[in-house]
C-alpha cells in the first residue's frame, strides 16, 4: 500500500512514542495512593547526576494552595506513570509531608534544570533550558534531552496547542513545528554554584571542555554573568584556564584575575604565551604591572618588562619570546627528539631557528626538512637557503609586507646586532591589521556588511 503505514508499524510507532514524554507534561498532574485516593501533585523529580543520562530516584509530590507542602516518595514505590497521572504502590497515610523541600545534596529536574543556563558542550554555547525530554526505561525515567526552543517554553506555559494550531494557521512549514530544538545531555554541563567555594559544580567530564575550540571557549565566557565566568573559571584545570584567558576581552580577563590568588594569578600569566601577557599587561596602569609582575618567577618577569618597553605596534611589541632555536652543530636526530619533548603553551609554529654561539641568527627550517634529513647531519646543513627577518623597531606594515611576500607562517625578530628576540606569528600580525582597519572604518563612518 503506497504512502501507507503497515498497522503493525502504527503500533510499534504509537509504542515508541509512549516512551518519550516531556517533564511539563508532567508537572502538577495528579497523583493517587494504591486505594487511588488524591495524595497531592507532581512537583519535581529527583535523579542521579552522576549518570551519563540522569536517571529517577525520587518523585516529590506537593499538595495544598496556600499552605503547600511536599514529600518525596522513592521511586520503586511508584506503581504507574504516564503524561496523565501517576498512581502509587502505598497508602497515602504512609507519605511524609513537610512544610519545604530544599535537600541541597539533591539533584531535581525542576530546581537544578528547568530555566538554568548550562553549557552546550557540542555546540559551544551556553543554553537556557525551557523543557526536559524524559524517557522510560523498564520502571524508570532517564533525562534524554533538553529543550531549548520557545516551543518548549509555550509548552510549559500551557498555550502549546492554542499557539500550534496559529502557527499551522498561517504557516504549517513553520520552523516552530517542524523543528524540535533538543539537545543530547550528555552534552549539557548545568551551571550551578556552589556557595561555598564559589566553583561550578561539573557534571560532565573536562575532556568535553578541552575538545572545544579556544574561540567557543571564549564565547561561552561571554553569554555568562560574572558571578558565573569567576565560578566555571575557578573550576577549570591550569590548562583550559590558560585557553580560556587568551579568548576573553579585556575587560573579562581583568575581573578573573581579581578574583584569583596570588599564586593562581602567577599561574597564568607565566603559562600563556608571553605576546598574549604583554598584550594584557601593557592595557594596565603602571602600579598594577609592578603588583601583577611581582607575582611571577624573576627571570620571566624581567622577560615581561623588557617586551613592555616596545611599541605595541612595532615587532618588538608584537613578538613572542617562545620560539625553537638550537646551535647551528646540533645534529638533527638530537633536534628532533628535543622537538618531540618539548612542552609548548600554544601550537608551536613549525619553525625551527639556527644560532651561533652569541645568539645571532644563522638561519632558519622547518619541522619537514628536518624529518627528511640526514639523522645524524648537523641543523645548519638543513637551513633555508636565505632566512628573511625583521628588526625589534619594524613597523607593522614592514611585517605583513615580509609575511605576505614569502608566505611566512611565523617571521624572526632581531636586534641592531642580529640577536635573536623572538618570533612574531600570523595571528599576531593579523590582530593588529584587522585592528586597524577597524580604525580606519570607524574614521570614515563605514560599518561592514552583517
Amino acid at each position: 500500500m503506497p504512502n501507507q503505514l503497515r498497522p503493525d508499524l502504527i503500533t510499534l510507532k504509537h509504542e515508541a512514542s509512549q516512551m518519550f514524554v516531556y517533564f511539563s507534561d508532567l508537572m502538577d498532574k495528579p497523583v493517587y495512593d494504591k486505594n487511588d485516593r488524591l495524595s497531592g501533585k507532581i512537583y519535581d523529580i529527583i535523579v542521579k547526576p552522576t549518570e551519563v543520562y540522569p536517571q529517577s530516584v525520587a518523585l516529590i509530590i506537593r499538595k495544598g494552595f496556600i499552605n503547600k507542602v511536599y514529600a518525596v516518595v522513592p521511586w520503586g514505590q511508584i506503581e504507574e506513570l504516564d503524561k496523565d497521572e501517576a498512581h502509587l504502590a502505598i497508602r497515602h497515610s504512609l507519605l511524609n509531608f513537610e512544610p519545604r523541600h530544599d535537600n541541597k545534596d539533591e539533584f531535581s529536574l525542576r530546581r537544578d534544570i528547568l530555566d538554568q543556563q548550562v553549557v552546550d558542550t557540542y555546540n559551544h554555547k551556553v543554553v537556557r533550558i525551557n523543557d526536559i525530554h524524559l524517557l522510560f526505561v523498564e520502571h524508570a525515567m532517564m533525562a534524554a534531552h533538553v529543550d531549548i526552543s520557545l516551543r518548549g517554553l509555550i509548552r510549559r506555559l500551557g498555550f502549546e496547542k492554542v499557539v500550534d494550531g496559529l502557527v499551522n494557521t498561517f504557516n504549517s512549514n513553520a520552523d516552530y513545528i517542524k523543528n524540535e530544538h533538543l539537545i543530547s545531555w550528555k552534552y549539557i554541563h548545568p551551571l550551578t554554584i556552589n556557595p561555598a567555594s564559589m566553583t561550578i559544580k561539573v557534571a560532565v567530564p573536562y575532556k568535553q571542555f578541552n575538545a572545544i575550540p579556544a574561540a567557543d571557549l571564549g564565547d561561552i565566557f561571554l553569554d555568562l554573568d560574572i558571578k558565573q565566568k569567576v565560578a566555571l573559571f575557578k573550576s577549570l584545570d591550569l590548562k583550559t584556564r590558560t585557553r580560556v584567558f587568551m579568548n576573553v576581552d579585556f575587560k573579562t580577563q581583568r575581573s578573573l584575575l581579581n578574583e584569583l590568588k596570588d599564586n593562581e594569578i602567577s599561574e597564568i600569566l607565566y603559562n600563556i604565551p608571553t605576546d598574549e601577557a604583554t598584550d594584557f599587561l601593557e592595557r594596565l596602569p603602571k602600579r598594577e604591572i609592578t603588583q601583577l609582575l611581582s607575582f611571577i618567577e624573576s627571570k620571566h618577569s624581567k622577560k615581561l618588562s623588557q617586551l613592555l618597553g616596545f611599541s605595541s605596534d612595532s615587532a618588538g611589541g608584537l613578538m613572542t619570546t617562545e620560539y625553537m632555536a638550537f646551535a647551528k652543530n646540533a645534529i638533527v636526530e638530537s633536534v628532533l627528539k628535543q622537538i618531540k619533548e618539548k612542552e609548548f603553551k600554544v601550537e608551536p609554529a613549525q619553525f625551527v631557528y639556527i644560532i651561533d654561539e652569541a645568539n645571532h641568527l644563522v638561519g632558519a627550517t622547518n619541522f619537514r626538512r628536518l624529518m627528511l634529513a640526514d639523522p645524524q647531519a648537523s641543523i645548519e646543513s638543513v637551513t633555508f637557503p636565505k632566512t628573511y627577518f625583521v628588526h625589534i623597531s619594524s613597523s607593522v606594515k614592514e611585517v605583513a609586507y615580509l609575511m605576505e611576500k614569502y608566505k611566512y607562517y611565523a617571521i624572526p625578530v632581531v636586534d641592531e646586532h642580529n640577536v635573536l628576540q623572538g618570533i612574531i606569528t600570523v595571528d599576531d600580525i593579523l590582530s593588529q591589521l584587522i585592528a586597524i582597519a577597524w580604525r580606519r572604518l570607524k574614521r570614515i563612518k563605514v560599518q561592514p556588511k552583517q
